[in-house]
């Protein structure tokens, strides 16, 4: 588990220059996605994604209130699942500010993604990028 918080946190450095695209917005947020931080490896893909809440958020308890989450996704392409491996939680908006929490996993608990649903757009995107043969997925 450590390891793999290690090699996020190296994502995330890595990832300080990306470009978000906002995809959906409604009353409660906005949402961004990063087409650059795709990465496809056969059925696979993962790709980061911000979540800009309206108000601030205290749904984690003992955790200080924030107002975004950055999470790295993993979608399976032929069986229409996804999964988040990594949550990170600021104070501030566009992933800014504060880190008040992080969350991470080594173990699966696939999602089915309905369609027409804002995980649908999510996949959509991620799942219709070129796929880089003889690369692992995550690189």
């Amino acid at each position: 588990m450590k390891k793999l918080i290690a090699a996020v946190l190296t994502c995330v450095a890595l990832n300080a220059h990306a470009e978000f695209t906002k995809y959906f917005e409604d009353d409660e947020l906005v949402a961004y996605l990063d087409r650059s931080s795709i990465t496809r490896s056969g059925n696979e893909a993962r790709m980061w994604a911000i979540d800009d809440y309206r108000k601030s958020q205290n749904d984690i308890p003992g955790k200080k209130p924030h107002l975004s989450t950055k999470t790295y996704w993993i979608f399976d392409c032929a069986k229409r699942m996804s999964d988040i491996l990594v949550s990170l939680y600021f104070s501030g908006t566009m992933a800014q500010g504060e880190e008040v929490h992080a969350g991470a996993t080594d173990q699966r608990s696939w999602d089915k993604v309905e369609t027409d649903s804002v995980g649908d757009l999510m996949f959509r995107v991620a799942c219709a990028a070129p796929v880089k043969f003889g690369a692992r997925a995550g690189q």
